[in-house]
């Protein structure tokens, strides 16, 4: 299905020079203020061009530039569009399915606007085009049969004015607008009722009513006496069926008390409910549609506002249904529950600096294609990280192993510093084992992710050299296979025949177990405080200790031991922590300065 792939918005807003690629389902997420907003309002424009105001430009001396890429335009789609005189005047602009679109404004007023298409004779490719041409005749009606006029939802931070009913274009009567179409079809043959009573009614009616045309006659009598030569009619005028559709209120009676009110005059939360209530209505009406050439731009700000969390997780899912019911989804989002596994690989992180404006960064999908080769290596770390939302709403993404990390790295945290780590902008996020850890720091490095890892310290010998973090044929190496043979002799552990620690529960011995017996000998130490050393420059933190369990001085395992420690640490402040577990503090501060 066509749609919207690309868009680069130059001098709107704060929107300086910033690009992003769009898929049929986009979430935008990033702090407030960042520009999610402006990229709403960008891409709502360059499908719907108005004149823009002086406030609008970044720069009041440049012109406000949007570009859009329309990819999927391929002759079954254009064979849909219904008039011929459409299909011809868009076909000649495809190539291999794309068509490129841009609308600049160089001031405040109509004038300014121009409305323009790739000049694909001069565009040797199908990237971004340098060569345009002003629309030709005919065009803009063929691209909005494609595209019709988007729908934007406001955040309504002035509910008042976005959904008041007696604002014209507001939200909910768009949304009717959209609802009601198969009702004014059903009921098509109101129309010649309506003809009838138009006949009768209208001054210029074939069948004027005998009273009617009566009463023009003796108005006009009296009016004779006063100003001669002028006459009275009264014209009576009728709506047609789409008019009277939208003349309606919507009204809202609360079952338990009876009590019926207008949409507008309920609360905000109840607004707001019903408005998404409307979407979730329109995508199961359209689900049995037929095709058709149009696909029209849903663009949301903030939809989860004012819901609960189940009703965020349905509307979630109403919007997903949309996607394949002739709507592409654009919203903003400040909440998890927006993100499914399916779309958060499609989600773009929005940031805003005062260097730069707003910026956007790679989503996750096109970050992995880039990062790392091999279909089965990118699967697994796609549905990985797809599946943590907590790298979207965060600065800063701490990489751990399992849930003994991921639930007593945030707790010391915030008995060191005195505030949880989320405030600091920082997300510790599990990847449930060390193995996929350095591909995910190449895929957080290519969305532009400021990323780093706390590991055991069996990573620094297993999987950072598999990795390429560390040299897998270094000295170092070699000689902790030595040490490690040198402490079997004396505590009867396993070692597997590449030398290294293997669980042994028989014998009593875990390989995280060999690990801290291995740090705690002196020549291992000195090893264990290179490699860590050596990882922290690939922006990993190897625990010299062992494990995070040496850290806390507990040898225990397990749910149990997880709940004995995270009571520990509540019961502790934040000079006894750096002073009895002071590797706590020296990660933290590290974490700070990735």
């Amino acid at each position: 299905m066509h749609c919207l792939s690309y868009l680069r918005i130059k001098n709107f807003r704060a929107c300086k020079n910033v690009s992003l690629p769009l898929e049929g389902y986009t979430p935008l997420v990033g702090q407030n203020n960042a520009g999610k907003s402006s990229i709403l309002y960008a891409l709502n424009w360059v499908l719907k061009p108005v004149a823009l105001s002086i406030k609008d430009f970044h720069d009041s001396d440049q012109p406000v530039e949007v570009v859009a890429c329309i990819d999927g335009v391929t002759d079954d789609v254009l064979g849909r569009i219904i008039q011929e005189k459409h299909r011809k005047a868009i076909t000649p602009y495809c190539r291999e399915g794309r068509l490129w679109i841009r609308v600049v404004a160089t001031g405040t007023t109509a004038k300014t606007l121009s409305k323009e298409i790739w000049d694909i004779d001069q565009c040797p490719d199908n990237d971004e085009p340098e060569h345009w041409r002003d629309y030709p005749t005919g065009l803009p009606q063929a691209v909005s049969v494609l595209l019709p006029d988007p729908l934007l939802v406001h955040a309504m931070h002035d509910i008042g004015e976005d959904l008041g009913k007696a604002k014209v274009g507001s939200t909910i009567k768009n949304l009717l607008d959209e609802i009601m179409g198969p009702m004014l079809e059903a009921h098509a043959e109101l129309n010649t009722a309506l003809d009838t009573i138009r006949h009768i009614l209208t001054a210029d009616g074939d069948h004027r009513s005998e009273h009617l045309q009566q009463f023009d006659t003796d108005a006009s009598d009296a009016l004779e006496q006063f100003f001669p030569g002028l006459a009275l009619d009264l014209d009576l005028q009728v709506v047609d069926i789409k008019d009277f559709f939208k003349s309606g209120d919507l009204h809202v009676t609360d079952k338990a008390t009876g009590d019926r009110r207008r949409f507008d005059q309920m609360g905000t939360g109840t607004q707001r409910s019903i408005q998404m209530a409307l979407i979730r209505y329109l995508a199961e009406t359209r689900r049995m549609e037929s095709k058709s050439p149009s696909r029209r731009l849903l663009l949301i700000d903030e939809p989860e506002l004012y819901l609960h969390p189940q009703g965020v997780r349905r509307l979630q899912k109403a919007l997903a249904c949309l996607t394949q019911s002739g709507f592409q989804i654009v919203f903003s989002t400040h909440s998890p529950l927006m993100l499914s596994r399916d779309n958060a690989a499609d989600t773009v992180i929005v940031n805003k600096s005062i260097e730069e404006g707003v910026t956007a960064r790679k989503p996750l999908r096109q970050a992995v294609d880039e990062a790392i080769f091999g279909a089965e290596s990118q699967s697994r770390t796609l549905f990985e990280l797809g599946n943590l939302a907590e790298i979207y709403f965060a600065e800063r993404v701490v990489l751990c192993e399992g849930k003994t990390d991921l639930r007593l790295l945030p707790l010391a945290y915030e008995r060191l510093y005195g505030l949880p780590p989320e405030l600091d902008h920082i997300a510790f996020v599990s990847l449930g084992s060390c193995a996929d850890i350095s591909k995910a720091l190449l895929v957080l490095a290519a969305m532009g992710i400021r990323a780093c890892a706390v590991a055991d310290l069996d990573f620094t010998y297993t999987h950072a050299r598999k990795g390429g973090l560390l040299d897998r044929d270094a000295k170092d190496m070699a000689a902790a296979k030595h040490i490690l043979a040198r402490l079997q002799s004396d505590h009867g552990f396993t070692l597997n025949g590449n030398g290294l620690p293997q669980n042994d529960k028989k014998a009593g011995w875990l390989a995280a177990d060999v690990w801290a017996c291995f740090a705690s000998d002196a020549e291992g130490k000195v090893l264990a405080e290179g490699s860590h050393d050596a990882l922290k420059e690939a922006n990993v933190w190897a625990w010299t200790q062992g494990c995070i369990e040496q850290v806390i001085g507990t040898y225990d395992k397990g749910e149990d031991a997880i709940i004995e420690q995270e009571q520990r640490l509540r019961d502790m402040d934040s000079a006894y922590i750096e002073k009895n577990m002071p590797a706590f503090k020296k990660c933290f501060d590290w974490i700070r300065s990735v």
